[in-house]
């Protein structure tokens, strides 16, 4: 039984520790330009999977990092995974999804040869069995399922099993993915230590943007649907705003400026802008540099 408020901590300092343990490091969004720029510019960490790319090629001398490297889940090759690590040398690669121990122990082993010749690379062994889990060693961030994979990490494991353990939350939307943070950081009766909230991605911004609707923290507004004016992108990134400023609330979103982009300060859209010609793609009444 978990305890929601983690004010109610036994000190001060057992709340400086919850806080600290939900506080990810990166919040990344994996999609192409110029939807990549945006999400850099916010201070999303930016990258897409090992068989795509930025698409980029038509913007001239525009050169993006590459933050995370997915895999091909559907195509899994490691050897292939590991060249494209060694192209990129991303800053977070998620090197595959373990189905059994002899896969684990097998990623395992790429992980601490990958660590030794690209040593600044967070790499993450997703494990589709408890047994996989527990043949993670400690010190490897392990990835818990929550988006649209054919085995999520709640299908063969509990809270606690993740406690104590470095983790990055694979999809799901916002909303779903804080019911994880809090299952795995949030005090306990029993005292359970809580799991190191690493990282996050979702990318399902897109998917409704093509319908004109954006994601909030009331879930999601349709308020561009009717609207022509209002672009793909634009819709996009006022999804992208409101996830970080609901990560923000919530005290996940990293503090202070990060690596990946500038500090950007997010008004969300009123219903005048939607409707207004003069919110349309570059739409700088509502993105300010801090």
């Amino acid at each position: 039984m978990s305890i929601h408020d983690i004010s109610e901590a036994s000190s001060d300092s057992a709340t400086e520790s919850y806080a600290n343990a939900r506080q990810a490091e990166y919040v990344a969004f994996l999609h192409r330009v110029p939807f990549a720029i945006d999400a850099l510019n916010l201070g999303f960490l930016t990258g897409f999977r090992e068989d795509c790319s930025y698409q980029q090629q038509q913007f001239l001398n525009l050169k993006l990092p590459v933050g995370m490297l997915d895999n091909d889940f559907r195509n899994p090759d490691l050897d292939r995974y590991t060249e494209r690590v060694l192209e990129h040398k991303p800053d977070v690669g998620i090197i595959g999804d373990a189905y059994d121990c002899a896969e684990a122990q097998s990623y395992v082993r790429a992980v601490r040869d990958l660590q030794k010749r690209v040593p600044d690379t967070e790499f993450v062994i997703v494990p589709k069995c408890k047994a996989a889990l527990e043949e993670i060693p400690d010190d490897i961030v392990v990835g818990y399922s929550r988006g649209y994979a054919d085995t999520l990490a709640h299908d063969f494991s509990d809270p606690v099993d993740w406690r104590d353990r470095r983790v990055h939350i694979l999809g799901g939307s916002p909303p779903k993915q804080l019911a994880v943070i809090d299952q795995l950081t949030q005090p306990t009766l029993t005292g359970d230590p809580p799991a190191d909230i690493v990282g996050l991605d979702w990318n399902g911004l897109h998917r409704g943007a093509q319908f004109g609707e954006f994601w909030t923290d009331n879930g999601w507004d349709d308020s561009g649907r009717d609207v022509d004016h209002l672009t793909v992108r634009a819709t996009v990134r006022h999804g992208l705003g409101h996830v970080r400023s609901f990560w923000e609330k919530q005290g996940v979103w990293p503090e202070g400026p990060t690596e990946y982009g500038s500090q950007t300060q997010y008004q969300p859209p009123t219903p005048d802008n939607l409707h207004s010609s003069t919110c349309a793609e570059c739409e700088d009444d509502v993105w300010m540099g801090s």
